[in-house]
């Protein structure tokens, strides 16, 4: 018994002796723990809102390729009578769940439309009388996720005499928010290895502070793992200490700026909303790079 508790004793020692070792960098350098600290929390913070940013894209990428709005223009010879029967048959036709909106613009609609813009053209048709519904064109307006043997489809439905779509429109958006995500990426690797580059060396001044007392866990005997636990638990500190500061920023503008970047344009819209649970993600993230390089230093 007496034996157990000289070696429990023994390690609560040993413990401490080796926490006052990883705490004396704190001591002798500690401006240029915290500053290091505050770098690490910085990059944490800017390594998450890239990954949150190119992750976010991934929807509205998907969004804009997949929705579109397709025209299905009606023939002339077609009653006003008939029109409510050919836009039921077109939503059947594309299904209820693609479809965000369907809308008729008939003669007068689309006369009212051109109104603001041709005045002159507008009354020229206004005054067509009986025969303006044969002149002016009337469409059905469909706006969703339409494939492409959903088109077919419509443009197979009785009376319905063209069809376009817009699937094309978004494509340059497209290509340049598939590059930002690319950079996005590329920025968010490099300042993860830049953050654990600097942490493994100032792991490695650390340990040049600490080199006597290492040497002379050395000479106790003490194996590679205790020679190596002050370093890995100084780096932890440090990474728990960035870890704050980047859960910190990301409260007080991450979560903001977030917010403003999807009000910025409709095509945002689809982006999700950055989460408050990323602070235990940059805690854990800290933590791990903290001791990663204070063991590879």
């Amino acid at each position: 018994c007496d034996a157990s508790k000289g070696s429990a004793s023994d390690r609560g020692v040993r413990s401490m002796y080796l926490l006052r070792i990883a705490l004396r960098p704190w001591r002798l350098a500690l401006l240029s723990q915290v500053f290091s600290s505050f770098a690490v929390g910085i990059l944490l913070f800017m390594v998450l809102f890239l990954y949150w940013l190119q992750a976010g894209l991934k929807p509205v990428i998907y969004h804009l390729q997949a929705e579109q709005v397709v025209t299905a223009y009606l023939k002339a010879e077609i009653e006003k009578k008939d029109e409510p029967h050919i836009v039921d048959t077109i939503k059947e036709s594309v299904g209820s769940q693609a479809v965000t909106e369907v809308s008729m613009v008939d003669a007068p609609q689309f006369i009212r439309q051109i109104e603001k813009f041709y005045p002159e053209l507008a009354h020229e048709l206004g005054g067509l009388g009986a025969e303006t519904h044969r002149i002016v064109p009337r469409y059905v307006s469909i706006t969703g996720m339409i494939e492409d043997s959903r088109i077919e489809k419509i443009k197979a439905v009785s009376g319905v005499e063209s069809v376009e779509s817009s699937k094309d429109r978004y494509r340059p958006v497209v290509g340049a928010f598939r590059i930002l995500r690319w950079v996005a990426r590329l920025l968010s690797f490099g300042l993860g290895v830049a953050l654990l580059t600097g942490l493994v060396h100032l792991a490695r001044m650390n340990s040049y502070l600490n080199q006597d007392a290492v040497s002379l866990l050395r000479q106790w005997g003490a194996g590679s793992l205790t020679q190596n636990a002050p370093a890995v638990i100084s780096g932890l500190m440090v990474g728990a200490l960035g870890g704050v500061v980047a859960s910190g920023i990301w409260v007080g503008a991450g979560l903001s700026l977030s917010r403003h970047i999807r009000g910025i344009s409709p095509l945002l819209k689809n982006m999700p909303i950055a989460s408050p649970t990323g602070i235990i993600i940059l805690l854990a993230a800290g933590v791990l790079a903290g001791s990663v390089a204070g063991a590879l230093g």
